[in-house]
Parts: structure tokens; sequence; C-alpha cells
């Protein structure tokens, strides 16, 4: 091998050791990136020389920057829109072009127009679903907004458990045989009352009273009343109260709920143009009721309605799914955050701003739920930290360094060497 041989090998690796300084800077300045994932330098020996015989080295060569998908640390963040994902998988975004991207960065933010975005403005991909937690579209941008209603649901069932007193007296008057009378009439003939909040279809409460009259020594009779001006049309100013229903309950000796005759409270037809309403006998509970010398009083009150809602605020789960709670008190599932994986993550082209994208190398990409199918998890309300390490850093920046110094050396030497030769002419 010829001095300019050495000086060449030399020079080799001043680039070599240059550029693989480039990437130590570039991981140090990058050590408080959220989701960013440290690169590594990959040097190979540049081909051999035949010299007399025997095979010499011409230098070195900086042949990749390999970036290493390890599991970053989280922290903690005050956002439930930031996500971090534990274990493998990216975020899929989307740009106003259509042109996907992936990411580890899982800091999103909620845009003008309630789209979940990163900083950059792509847009998050997740599958909106029903009710029922199932997919009702493809892959399609997250919306939360206040335009989100929760849609009403009428109400189907009631259940009512409380304490008759046993040792209470039948009141003088009887209950109305009109379907309607003034609410004097009603509790006057009744020994205990309670009301239970109902909703129609269009999400509109009504209020329905229970009215409960002793008849025997182990036996009741009730009522249920509702408001005539909300069921009929005719009487838009009526303080009557309505019979909806009847019923008996009878009691055992020792004071529990044994052979009964509930009736459906209904059809109640409300003067709001809302769907007719029945709640059937079946939906009508009274178990748990009790018939002890105790005062009346109601220990348990439930029906299964509600109003319409606005959403308020959301959640995520482990498996990226987005509920929402409603000013109705309602929670339902929005949306379902989708993670992508490749064969070969370690392939895939970074294009900055903690984005990557497919290329030939990454191999095809696979769309799945967190959670499922060796996807990572999602945590909601974290965030993924660098996966650089200083000190390992400082360590390859000494070592880079001196290798740099080396190289250097070598052309200095093999420039003394020349200058030997050519004084020899002298």
């Amino acid at each position: 091998m010829s001095l300019t041989g050495a000086l060449f090998s030399g020079v080799s690796g001043i680039n070599a050791n240059s550029n693989a300084m480039n990437i130590i800077g570039d991981n140090i300045a990058n050590v408080n990136t959220v989701g960013f994932k440290s690169t590594r330098a990959v040097f190979f020996d540049l081909l051999s020389a035949q010299i007399g015989g025997a095979k010499v080295g011409t230098g070195s060569r900086l042949a990749a920057a390999s970036r290493l998908f390890a599991q970053g640390g989280v922290q903690t963040t005050n956002s439930p829109t930031d996500m971090a994902v534990q274990g493998r998988g990216f975020f899929i975004l989307k740009d106003s072009l259509g042109g996907k991207f992936y990411t580890r960065a899982g800091q999103f933010t909620v845009d003008k127009i309630g789209a979940l975005v990163n900083a950059q403005g792509l847009k998050v991909q997740g599958a909106q679903l029903d009710s029922n937690g199932n997919p009702i579209t493809g892959l399609t941008d997250i919306i939360i907004n206040s335009k989100i209603l929760a849609a009403p649901t009428a109400t189907t069932s009631v259940s009512l458990a409380a304490n008759l007193d046993a040792a209470a007296t039948t009141p003088t008057a009887a209950f109305p045989a009109g379907p309607d009378a003034p609410p004097a009439d009603w509790f006057a003939a009744s020994n205990f009352s309670t009301v239970v909040t109902i909703f129609d279809s269009l999400g509109q409460a009504h209020d329905l009273t229970f009215l409960f009259r002793k008849t025997g020594p182990t036996s009741w009779d009730y009522r249920v009343v509702a408001n005539r001006k909300e069921l009929d049309t005719t009487a838009p100013t009526s303080t009557d109260l309505r019979e909806v229903s009847t019923g008996t309950l009878n009691f055992t000796g020792d004071g529990t709920l044994t052979t009964s005759t509930i009736n459906d409270i209904g059809p109640m037809d409300w003067v709001n143009g809302s769907t007719s309403q029945t709640i059937v006998a079946a939906d009508v509970i009274f178990t748990g009721t009790t018939h002890y010398a105790l005062p009346s009083a109601v220990s348990t009150l439930s029906q299964n309605g509600d109003q319409s809602g606005i959403l308020t605020s959301i959640s995520i789960d482990e498996k990226g799914v987005i509920t929402g709670l409603f000013s109705s008190g309602r929670t339902r599932p929005l949306y379902r955050v989708a993670l992508a994986d490749f064969t070969n993550p370690e392939g895939l082209t970074h294009v900055g701003n903690t984005l990557f994208a497919q290329s030939p190398s990454s191999g095809e990409v696979l769309a799945g739920n967190p959670g499922t199918g060796g996807f990572g998890t999602v945590l909601s309300g974290f965030l993924e930290l660098s996966t650089v390490d200083l000190a390992a850093e400082f360590i390859k920046m000494v070592t880079t360094q001196r290798g740099f110094q080396a190289s250097s050396r070598t052309v200095t030497v093999a420039d003394t060497l020349m200058e030997d030769v050519i004084n020899l002419k002298r």
C-alpha cells in the first residue's frame, strides 16, 4: 500500500468519525424530545487492497445510521389527549393531502374543529365506534367536540324498593274513582308516596308519583299518577294528577314481598309529541320492598332512561377507546385509536418532527387495535420520553473524538513520510 493510500485511509477515518459525531450531536440535542428514538453509527471497513500477497485495508466508512426503537420511559401529564404506547406500535397520522405518517410522540391536542392532532396539525387516525363499542368506520379522523350529542333514552324500566310501615292505619279517604283528581285527593288516600322521574323518547323528564295505601294486615294498593297537563292537550293549565297504573303488593307474615298484582304503567301519550310510552309490568320492579313496623321510606330507586346531553369530557383506556362523558351523566364510546406496526421498523424513513414514513425496507404497514395482536397498550395522560442515554452518548463522544484525532494523526504521519521520500533526491 502506498503512502498515498495511507493518506486516503486517514481521510476516510476522519470523514467516518465526523459523521458519527453528527449522529451523537443529534442524539444529545433530542434528549428532551418526546418520542425520540436514538440513532447509532454503524461503521464498515473499505475494500482491502492486495499488496505483496497480503490484503491491506483501505479505511472505513459510515455504513448506516441505525435508529433504535427501544421502549422509552414515560412521563405523567395533566392532559387526557397525551398518549404513550407501551410496547410495539406507532400512532397513525394523516396530513391534508391524505399522506400517512407514523410516530411514537403522543403530544396530541384538539384543534378548532375538534380534530385530534399533533403539533404540526396532522390528524390522529382511529375507528369510530357505536354505543356498544363496535367499529362503524375504517380509519378516519378522530373528532372530539361539543357538537357530539348523546341521544336520549326513553325509560323502559323502573325499580323501587321501600319499607311500607306495617304499623300504619288505613286512611279514611279512598283513592279517587276517576283517572283525574286534584293532588290533595290522591295524597289524602295514601299512607306513603314517592316520586320517580322518567324520560320520554325526546329526553324530556316527567314525574311519576307512586302512592301506597294500606288495605289489609299484609296488603297494600298502589297507584301511579302523572301530571294531567303533560298528557292532556285540553288541559294545559290543569294541576290534576292522572292515574296511569294500579297494583297491589302482598307480603308474608315476616314482612317479605310475595305474589303481587303489578300492571303496566301507561300507555302515556305525552303532549310534547314524543313516542307513546309504556313501561311493561315485568319491568316495574318492587324487589326488596319490605313490610316492617318502621316508618315508610325508600331504600333504592332507579330507572334506565336519561335525557340527551352534550360532550363535556373524555377518557382514554389502555385499549385506545375514547369514551365521552356527557352533560346528562351518560358515558359512551366514541372512537378507538389505531396503531401501526412494521416487520422492520428500523427500515422506516425518518422525515423529521419525530415522524416516520413507510419505505420498501420497512415492509407493509400492519394496522390494528391497542392491546391486541402483538400491539402495545395506550397510556392516556402520559408521554414517552426520548430514549437518548446521555452518559452513553458522552462516552461515544470521547471515543469518536479519539478516533478522529487518530485518523488525523495518520494523515500527519503519512505526510511526514512523503516529505522524507521527496527529500531523498537531494
